[in-house]
């Protein structure tokens, strides 16, 4: 599916990029007041449900979410 073009707002190429990116995050804020009304991908879904999937059959490799994100952080 080709998506059309958005036209970019009045003045955002004007922005700095980290004022551009307070905007975006406000815009998603936004968006997501609504949780309901945002479309997951259906490819999302798939990915959960084989995630989950893979836990259910070894639930030992499962990480903590806190090991996860200390990794992360470096």
């Amino acid at each position: 599916m080709e998506r059309a073009p958005i036209s970019e707002p009045p003045g955002f190429s004007n922005l700095s990029k980290a004022e551009q990116i307070r905007y975006l995050q406000a815009l998603w804020d936004h968006i997501s007041e609504n949780p309901s009304e945002v479309p997951v991908p259906e490819s999302h879904v798939e990915l959960a449900e084989q995630r989950l999937a893979e836990y259910q059959r070894d639930p030992k490799k499962a990480r903590p979410a806190h090991d996860v994100l200390d990794r992360l952080r470096g």
